[in-house]
């Protein structure tokens, strides 16, 4: 299934970027990353249908507003997600 390709993706990657980029001594749980990751899979798939796409990145943008704002939100796991995503839809949704 797709959908679970990129969420798993997503949630790796985010993971993984959080992981990489924290400092020692912080952590990170949750699967936000990988929700991030789904709203980067929607935005390529409503490019690729022809839709508007604005919603999407206004609410990435929120999202990720909100979390720089209340803190305690780790937003390299968000960002590493939403690339993720970006990615494996790409990837998974490519022409042949």
């Amino acid at each position: 299934n797709k959908l679970l390709a990129i969420f798993f993706f997503s949630l790796f990657t985010g993971s993984l970027t959080s992981a990489y980029f924290a400092s020692f001594s912080s952590y990170s749980v949750g699967a936000s990353g990988a929700v991030f990751g789904l709203f980067g899979a929607l935005a390529i798939v409503g490019k690729r249908i022809g839709t508007d796409t604005k919603s999407i990145f206004v609410i990435v943008g929120i999202n990720f507003a909100i979390g720089f704002a209340l803190g305690g939100v780790d937003w390299r796991a968000h960002l590493g997600g939403l690339i993720g995503g970006l990615i494996s839809a790409q990837f998974l949704l490519r022409r042949r």
